[in-house]
């Protein structure tokens, strides 16, 4: 790649481009129904890819209308489209820049995917503020005049109520989705974690109340984008009345793979992308058909409550593979047993905080070409720190574990000593000192000389004065451990395989490359009875419906994902007995005790057929084992 590519790349990665290749914007177009929109607008329409993409499939609007922040991508997009009748491109980012006043009956678009901390340039681009994107999409729903007065409150209060720490691309959703008429086509690109992520939950609510989904096309292999790092899927929606209660409707939702490019064209074995538009339209079947070479599609019924709902939902395999005891089922979130999820530590700098011991020996990264160090024993807190690490069985026990956490409070180099004054603390040895002075002055990486660990936005919290100015914790020094740091339970955020409880016997950190677990209610459920329950069928068949396929086809397992699981509701009897196998389950990890948790888990909901049940969950689990598995 030569130095302008590479300029270039870095540009687009910090404006959050992720430009649309033709093949994937003319499948968007198609799936709709573009030819027969008369309006259409791409509020971030950066090139015009997917502007183009409808007019390749037929699209002929009366007005065709585009916004984009980068003069450079805008001055593309004119080109593409010079000729064009209807034509309206504006520069300027769409939630400052004036908007045509009327609805469309598509809006079609690839949202950017950056956070908009602060505000900065990229390239002369003034990039707004998360303040200014909210008072500007703000201002902008206020000013749509064929918004009813319910309406608007609808978006008002989206625009409102979304995490100002949210990526720009939930804005742009709110926004790109009061765009649209009622009877109207809202049509996105977007990462797979839209479905999970707490940050689009208001765009799952306002989809909820607003519009129909009809369809969904999963990038089953991550092969559509080069330069994204998630799964992305196209995302067709229809615009309705406001309705209050609704359970969601019918969705398609549809699996690609490598093998639905077909001479630069995501259209299989059949003539045209509207070919297959109208085969997957045509889908009725719950359970997955082939459509066409490299997509399959099932029918999903009440997708968006289910995804979008803070309560307990079952997914809908779990729920069929429980048959019609799910129907009356009663289903409890973890929250509700007495128990929160989180992510585990975030150090911001591990190669600093994290060391190895190997016989006896304090081993600290191999960047600082150093043998070992003195560190005292009273600082080094052993650590799970990745997944590979952890022997057989559902247990941990720390005085295995090679890695180990570097905790210094109440520890000081002996500079920072003559610092602090007359405060309490002890000076650490002087070699360790030495080093933690080269590290204070050592770059993260070599690609940013200029960024020191010091500076890093994880590490510089932990620097504290008092009123009168005096340094009271310094940057090599972590604030104090949480309970979701040293989890009672914990599971691993990257699976590849069957997904794993931990029971953390010893109270070692967790990295963050788990999600932990910890009770909070006296009468939460019994740590034993929970890593039974975590290690079931029931869980793994749900995990595998809901969290974040990877493109190496491993499962991603958020604290989110956990904390939205839908769990049975446990009589007294089967807590105790879950309590048991999960004692058992630590002493004598076998199939068995696993294959006695299903039974009386599935039991718990279905008693007449539990063997029956917890097996059909064991195969909707495996299946989508083997799935994730064979398309890596």
């Amino acid at each position: 790649m030569t130095v302008g590519a590479l300029l270039d790349a870095s540009r687009k990665k910090q404006l959050g481009q992720y430009f649309t290749d033709q093949r994937i914007g003319r499948l968007l177009a198609a799936l709709s129904d573009a030819r027969s929109a008369k309006s259409i607008i791409d509020p971030m329409v950066g090139s015009a890819d997917l502007l183009q993409a409808c007019l390749s499939v037929g699209a002929r609007p009366e007005r065709l209308v585009g916004i984009e922040l980068d003069p450079t991508a805008l001055d593309r997009a004119r080109l593409a489209l010079d000729g064009v009748e209807g034509t309206q491109l504006t520069l300027g980012d769409a939630f400052s820049a004036p908007l045509p006043p009327t609805q469309f009956d598509l809006v079609i678009t690839n949202p950017p995917y950056i956070r908009y901390q602060s505000r900065a340039k990229v390239d002369g681009i003034s990039v707004p503020t998360s303040a200014g994107v909210r008072t500007g999409l703000i201002r902008a729903i206020a000013g749509r005049p064929d918004l009813s007065a319910d309406e608007r409150a609808l978006w008002l209060r989206a625009a409102k109520q979304y995490p100002a720490t949210s990526d720009i691309a939930v804005p742009s959703w709110i926004l790109s989705a009061a765009l649209v008429r009622e009877g109207g086509v809202l049509a996105v690109v977007a990462p797979q974690v839209w479905l999970s992520r707490n940050y689009a939950h208001t765009v799952r609510t306002l989809l909820g109340a607003a519009f129909d989904i009809e369809v969904i096309v999963e990038d089953g292999d991550a092969s559509w984008f080069d330069d994204a790092q998630v799964r992305t899927q196209l995302v067709v929606a229809r615009r309705r009345a406001l309705t209050t209660g609704r359970t969601g409707g019918m969705t398609v939702m549809a699996r690609a793979t490598r093998h639905l490019a077909t001479d630069g064209n995501l259209r299989g074995a059949l003539g045209s992308e509207a070919a297959v538009a109208k085969a997957l339209r045509a889908v009725s079947s719950s359970s997955p058909v082939v459509v066409t070479a490299g997509l399959s599609a099932h029918v999903e019924q009440g997708l968006l409550v289910s995804v979008s709902s803070q309560g307990a939902q079952l997914p809908p395999r779990v729920a069929a593979a429980l048959g019609p005891a799910a129907d009356s089922a009663v289903v409890r979130t973890l929250e509700s047993y007495g128990w929160r999820s989180g992510q585990g530590l975030r150090s911001g700098a591990n190669d600093f905080f994290y060391v190895s011991v190997d016989d006896g020996n304090v081993r600290p990264a191999p960047r600082w070409g150093l043998g070992s160090l003195p560190i005292p024993s009273a600082c080094l807190l052993p650590a799970v720190r990745r997944q590979h690490e952890l022997a057989d069985g559902f247990v941990v026990d720390g005085s295995l574990l090679p890695s180990r956490v570097v905790y210094l409070r109440g520890w000081v180099t002996a500079s920072d000593m003559k610092r602090m004054g007359n405060r309490e603390a002890q000076v650490l040895p002087p070699p360790v000192g030495k080093w933690v002075d080269r590290v204070a002055s050592a770059p993260l990486s070599p690609k940013d000389p200029t960024k020191l660990f010091p500076d890093l936005a994880a590490v510089a919290t932990n620097t504290r004065t008092d009123q009168s100015g005096r340094p009271v914790r310094f940057w090599y020094q972590l604030p104090p451990l949480a309970p979701r740091h040293r989890p009672t339970l914990f599971v691993g955020r990257v699976c590849g395989g069957r997904p794993k409880a931990f029971m953390n016997g010893s109270g070692v950190v967790v990295d963050a490359n788990f999600s932990g677990l910890w009770p909070v209610e006296p009468d939460a459920l019994p740590a034993d009875a929970l890593l039974a329950l975590l290690n079931s069928s029931w869980v793994w068949a749900s995990l595998e419906s809901t969290c974040t396929v990877l493109g190496g086809g491993a499962l991603k397992i958020e604290a989110t994902d956990l904390r939205r699981l839908a769990l049975p509701d446990l009589s007294a009897v089967a807590v105790e007995r879950l309590a048991r196998l999960g004692r058992y389950l630590v002493e004598d990890p076998s199939e068995s005790v696993r294959d006695a948790i299903d039974l009386i888990v599935a039991g718990s909901i279905a008693p007449s057929e539990g063997a029956d049940r917890a097996g059909a969950l064991r195969s909707v689990a495996e299946r989508a084992l083997r799935h994730r598995s064979r398309n890596s």
